[in-house]
């Protein structure tokens, strides 16, 4: 007799804790620099191999390197990378929600460049976010996400006004995170301003740091610790979509599928892919080839 309070003590506990609700999670899925023009022979199937992560994820996000107009200008640059407007459709065929257009390639259409390549992507469902410093709010799941895009290639970002945007927004309830183009082009490790950018932005309250613009993967804060609330930054998530062929570094990288609940990151799931330049189109990398591509994130 004198067992039942225990195992009554016992049945409450179990009872009561696997009745408590699953904590409030919203899911996304970041790419690094994607772009549509040059060499780049884009088609509706070209991110197939990611498209069930893509489309299942709450929001999708990536660095849209190419701004869009209806007549792209004729130049002899390679490195002009200005795409038709009408390959913004591919971007939500491809399950894409939010791009950056705060980068170094901008005005590659010309001074409306922005602007044409804002009203491309909002025509077909696809947000720009910036080129200005204007977050983007997005409610899911009854929690509340504000999107930051910096441009720190073009012009050294304002440091002080955008963790005054950070520390606002946090206070507000929000999650925050903070897109960055920065760094050093084919640097396989972040320089010393992207470290103290990036934890300036987290100590002002950003949950999550998603950077690009080397065209190569650096090693990721935060990646490796357990599951639970923690910030973490992507220094570069290299290349999602590109016709540069000449590194292996530039055709390998990852999808990186991040929950966030109402303290911050919860839980990561890296994709390794391959960029196939010839078909235009993502593949599943060889085992060897994964190893290599989680290992330059540090990841073990």
């Amino acid at each position: 007799m004198k067992r039942l309070p225990a195992i009554g003590a016992l049945f409450l506990v179990l009872l009561f804790t696997g009745c408590q609700p699953s904590p409030v999670t919203v899911t996304l899925a970041l790419l690094g620099d994607l772009m549509l023009g040059r060499g780049m022979d884009a088609n509706a199937h070209s991110l197939a191999y990611l498209s069930t992560d893509l489309v299942s994820a709450d929001l999708a996000l990536a660095n849209l390197e190419s701004p869009l107009a209806s007549s792209p200008p004729l130049t002899d640059s390679s490195y002009n990378l200005c795409a038709p407007s009408t390959r913004a459709d591919l971007l939500a065929g491809w399950g894409i929600d939010l791009v950056s257009i705060a980068n170094n390639h901008r005005f590659d259409c010309g001074l409306a460049g922005p602007a044409s390549t804002a009203a491309s992507l909002e025509s077909v469902g696809v947000t720009p976010i910036g080129p200005a410093m204007e977050p983007v709010m997005r409610e899911i799941n009854g929690l509340k996400l504000v999107f930051l895009v910096l441009d720190d290639i073009s012009s050294p970002v304002d440091v002080s006004a955008a963790t005054q945007v950070i520390r606002s927004a946090r206070l507000s309830g929000a999650l925050v995170v903070v897109s960055v183009h920065w760094g050093m082009e084919y640097q396989g490790g972040a320089s010393d301003r992207q470290k103290t950018l990036a934890h300036q932005f987290v100590d002002a309250g950003a949950s999550l740091v998603w950077g690009h613009h080397p065209h190569v993967l650096q090693p990721c804060e935060g990646c490796s610790l357990p599951d639970g609330p923690h910030p973490v930054i992507f220094y570069s998530l290299g290349n999602a979509l590109f016709d540069q062929a000449g590194l292996d570094d530039t055709c390998q990288s990852v999808l990186a599928i991040v929950d966030l609940a109402s303290q911050g990151v919860t839980k990561i799931r890296l994709v390794p892919f391959v960029i196939d330049v010839r078909e235009s189109r993502l593949t599943q990398p060889d085992p060897v080839i994964r190893g290599i591509i989680l290992n330059r994130l540090g990841v073990p």
